[in-house]
C-alpha cells in the first residue's frame, strides 16, 4: 500500500475525533479565508476611495473688521503657492455675478431678486436669463435669479470644479471676450457655440458649453480671471484654489498654504471627511490583517496537536514500521499525508464558512470604524458656536460623510479566493505537521518494543 493512500486511510481511523477535528479546522479556516477576503476587499475600496477623494484647499481672504476692506489675493501668492511641495495645481478665482439691468417695471412683474455675491464681488449686467428653475428650487413662482459668473484659467468654474465641456472648447488665456457657459444657460437663451451674449456692457462669445451639474447651476459664465477683473473692477483674486497631490498629503498643503498666507487668508479643506474615510479604511484593513494571521496559527495549533497526540498513540505503529524497514522520510510523509488530507477536507467546507461570513465581517468592521459627520459644521471665520448650512455640490445637497464615500464593500469568493484557500490550506498543513515530524524522528525502534 502506498503512503498517500495510507495516509489517507489513517486520516478517519477515529471517526468521531476526526470528524470533531474537521469540523472546528473548518471555522477556523473559514474564518481565516473570510479575513483574507475581507482584507482584499477593504484594500481595494481603499485604493478607490483615495482616487476619488476631493483634494482641494481653498485659500480665500479672512472677514476683515468692521469697516475695513478684504485684501484680494494677489498673483505673487499665487505663484508662492504652485511653488510648494505637494502641490498639483493651483488657480486663481474672480466670483461674482450677472444680473438683468434693473427695471421699475420689469422688477414689480417678473418678482423678487435673490442676490448671490458678496459686496466684494464682481458685480455686472447681462442679457441672459438665469436657466435656474424656481420651482425645482423651492423659490417662490416669478423670482429671478443671478447668474454666477467665475473669473479662471478656463479648467475650473467660480466655485473650482472641473468643467465638463460637452460642445466647443475650453477657455484660452487669449479668449479676452470669449467664455464658456453652462448647458443650463444655453437652452434657456437659445445659444450654441459661436453665439453671442453681453456682460459688463461688452458682447462675449461663447467658445464652449459645460454641463451645469445640476438644478442649481454651478457653471453660469465662465471667463478669463483677467478679463473678469478688468471688467469688474478687481484687483485681485477671490480665492485660490489648490489641489494636493495626494490626499495624504491634504493636511500638510493646508498647512504650509497657511503659513505662507498669513491669519489674514483664510485656509480651509474638506480634510475631515475625506481623513475619516481614508483611517477607518485603513483600521478596517489592519485589523482583518492581523485576524487572518492569527486564525492561520491557530489553524496550524490545530493540526500541531492533533497530528502530535495522533503520533504519541502510534508510537508502537511507527516503531514497528522502522523495524521493518520503513524509513523516517517515509513515515513523515504519511503523516503528511494525513495532515493534507484533514486541511483539505476542512478547506472545503471552510469556503462555505467564508462565503456566508466574509461580508457580513466586513460590513461590521467598516461600519464600526467610520464615524458619522455632523450635519453642519463651523466654516473659516464664523464666531464660535456658529453653525453653517453647508453646500456641496450641485442642488445645494448635504456633503457626502464617511459611510457615503465608502460606500458598500463587497467581498466575493470567486476563483481567486480558491486559488488562497489551497495554498492557506497548504502552509496550515506544513506548519502543523513540522512538530510531529521532528516527533516521528526521535522514535527509536528498539526502545519501543523493549517497552512492550
Amino acid at each position: 500500500m502506498s503512503v498517500a493512500v495510507r495516509g489517507i486511510r489513517n486520516t478517519f481511523r477515529n471517526k468521531i475525533r476526526g470528524g470533531a477535528v474537521v469540523l472546528v479546522l473548518a471555522i477556523v479556516i473559514g474564518l481565516t479565508l473570510s479575513m483574507l477576503v475581507a482584507n482584499e476587499a477593504v484594500a481595494a475600496r481603499l485604493e478607490s476611495v483615495r482616487s476619488k477623494l476631493d483634494t482641494t484647499v481653498t485659500a480665500a481672504p479672512a472677514f476683515a473688521p468692521k469697516g475695513e476692506d478684504t485684501q484680494p489675493l494677489t498673483a505673487d501668492q499665487l505663484t508662492a503657492i504652485r511653488g510648494l511641495d505637494h502641490v498639483a495645481s493651483a488657480t486663481g478665482i474672480v466670483q461674482g455675478m450677472l444680473e438683468a439691468p434693473s427695471d421699475g417695471e420689469d422688477d414689480k412683474s417678473g418678482g423678487p431678486r435673490v442676490s448671490i455675491a458678496g459686496p466684494s464681488g464682481a458685480k455686472g449686467t447681462t442679457n441672459l436669463e438665469s436657466g435656474v428653475d424656481a420651482a425645482a428650487m423651492g423659490a417662490p413662482a416669478g423670482v429671478k435669479f443671478p447668474i454666477m459668473v467665475g473669473g479662471t484659467d478656463g479648467t475650473v468654474n467660480a466655485r473650482g470644479q472641473a468643467l465638463d465641456i460637452t460642445d466647443g472648447r475650453a477657455l484660452q488665456a487669449s479668449d479676452t471676450r470669449g467664455a464658456v457657459i453652462s448647458d443650463q444657460l444655453a437652452k434657456k437663451n437659445g445659444l450654441s457655440v459661436g453665439g453671442t451674449f453681453t456682460a459688463f456692457d461688452q458682447t462675449f462669445t461663447v467658445v464652449g458649453i459645460a454641463a451645469s451639474g445640476g438644478t442649481f447651476d454651478d457653471v453660469g459664465v465662465v471667463m478669463t480671471a483677467e478679463t473678469l477683473m478688468d471688467l469688474g473692477d478687481q484687483s485681485g483674486y477671490t480665492s485660490i484654489v489648490a489641489k494636493a497631490d495626494d490626499v495624504a498629503n491634504l493636511e500638510a498643503v493646508k498647512t504650509k498654504i497657511g503659513e505662507l498666507l498669513g491669519g489674514a487668508v483664510e485656509v480651509h479643506a474638506e480634510t475631515e471627511t475625506a481623513l475619516q474615510a481614508t483611517q477607518g479604511l485603513e483600521t478596517v484593513e489592519r485589523i482583518t490583517r492581523l485576524g487572518f494571521l492569527i486564525c492561520l496559527f491557530c489553524a496550524a495549533v490545530i493540526v500541531f496537536f492533533t497530528l502530535a497526540l495522533t503520533v504519541r498513540e502510534r508510537r508502537k505503529e511507527v516503531g514497528v514500521l522502522k523495524a521493518i524497514g520503513a524509513t523516517t522520510r517515509g513515515i513523515v510523509g504519511q503523516f503528511g499525508v494525513e495532515a493534507v488530507t484533514l486541511v483539505l477536507a476542512a478547506t472545503i467546507l471552510g469556503l462555505g464558512v467564508a462565503a456566508l461570513t466574509s461580508n457580513v465581517i466586513a460590513d461590521v468592521l467598516v461600519s464600526t470604524n467610520t464615524p458619522a459627520n455632523e450635519a453642519g459644521g463651523k466654516m473659516p471665520g464664523m464666531p464660535a458656536g456658529a453653525k453653517a448650512v453647508r453646500i456641496a455640490g450641485p442642488g445645494g445637497g448635504e456633503p457626502e460623510s464617511a459611510a457615503d464615500l465608502i460606500g458598500e464593500v463587497t467581498a466575493g469568493l470567486g476563483w481567486d479566493t480558491l486559488g488562497l484557500g489551497a495554498a492557506t490550506a497548504l502552509v496550515i498543513a506544513v506548519l502543523g505537521a513540522a512538530a510531529p515530524a521532528w516527533l516521528i524522528a526521535r522514535v527509536r525502534p528498539a526502545e519501543v518494543l523493549r517497552g512492550e
